[in-house]
């Protein structure tokens, strides 16, 4: 890319263009291959949902949900047609319908690790009733994932995104990048305003909605650095971090939520008082730790935000992102 930059002055302009005509059209492949790719991912998880039931399967058919859906939004977007609503609320819905078996793998993994940490047998025998009431709960989300599961058309949905794939629109490729590049933008701000937001109240409705906003600031951009904007890779880095840090302060959050629910039912309280009392004296001890992980995420989101200055990055916006990529004359200027 540098050499193209040392062309003659007469053809300076020349060089100019068609270099960024040349990334816009490929950064449109790139996007096709990148929904092609994700599709392909998506389609081999599901089935072993239902095999398997695996936490890991279960956690990797989530996250490629989420991926495929971003790719198809960003290759497709509004007003949609009928069949590209189709296509896209199947990863959607499988994704909502894994999400509460998600949460108790994921709870179950933390109760385990509790019960390995104490010596104490009554706090053994206290953790296993949260470790019962989560198995139940655990049957019941399985069974009805699989119920929602069963209502999707997975058999043809592969044959069917390919084929709403090849009669995507003639949207030319300029204007592509810069919606790509203005979606990243606008969910920058938005991310900026929920961290404002968060960093005033600490409030838990405030820390959920900030971490909404990182997830969608984090694969939009992500997005973008698929179809080139390879300047990327050091903001992904850092939300990944961001991401990591707010979901363990989520995964706390349900846990707590569920350890109170466990033992607030009638049986447990009548019958199992002492266990009741040890779990509330370690669930109080958990909860006065919380101020340490929140300031945590603040530390990452501040340096996010100070490090990598993205609202005003050329990276971001889309004209730019493209002029970056392609390292034209006239942004030396």
């Amino acid at each position: 890319m540098e050499q193209e930059n040392e062309s003659p002055p007469e053809s300076a302009e020349a060089n100019t263009q068609a270099p960024a005509a040349a990334v816009a059209l490929d950064a449109r492949r790139s996007l096709t291959r990148v929904v092609r790719k994700r599709l392909k991912k998506f389609v081999g998880l599901a089935p072993q949902v239902r095999a398997d039931g695996n936490p890991k399967i279960i956690h990797d058919a989530r996250v490629c949900s989420r991926r495929l859906q971003q790719a198809i939004d960003a290759l497709f977007p509004k007003p949609r047609s009928a069949k590209v609503r189709r296509v896209r609320r199947t990863p959607r819905r499988i994704r909502r319908a894994l999400g509460e078996w998600r949460n108790c793998d994921v709870l179950l993994d933390i109760v385990a690790r509790q019960h390995r940490r104490t010596r104490s047998e009554a706090k053994r025998q206290a953790w296993t009733i949260v470790r019962d009431y989560l198995l139940r709960k655990r049957a019941k989300e399985v069974a009805r994932a699989g119920k929602r599961l069963l209502r999707e058309d997975l058999g043809d949905y592969a044959a069917r995104a390919e084929k709403v794939l090849r009669q995507a629109s003639d949207e030319s490729p300029d204007v592509l990048t810069q919606r790509l590049g203005a979606s990243v933008q606008a969910a920058w701000i938005a991310w900026q305003s929920a961290l404002a937001r968060a960093q005033e109240t600490r409030a838990v409705v405030d820390l959920h909605a900030l971490r909404i906003a990182t997830k969608v600031l984090r694969y939009r951009t992500e997005l973008l650095f698929e179809v080139g904007a390879k300047p990327l890779k050091a903001e992904l880095k850092s939300l990944a971090g961001l991401q990591d840090a707010i979901g363990l302060w989520h995964d706390r959050q349900v846990f707590h939520r569920t350890v109170a629910e466990a033992l607030a039912r009638a049986e447990v309280l009548l019958n199992e008082m002492p266990a009741a009392r040890l779990l509330l004296a370690e669930l109080a001890k958990e909860r006065s730790g919380q101020a340490n992980e929140v300031e945590k995420i603040f530390r990452l989101a501040t340096e996010h935000a100070g490090n990598h200055q993205m609202a005003s990055s050329s990276e971001i916006h889309a004209t730019s992102t493209l002029s970056a990529v392609t390292e034209s004359p006239s942004d030396k200027t």
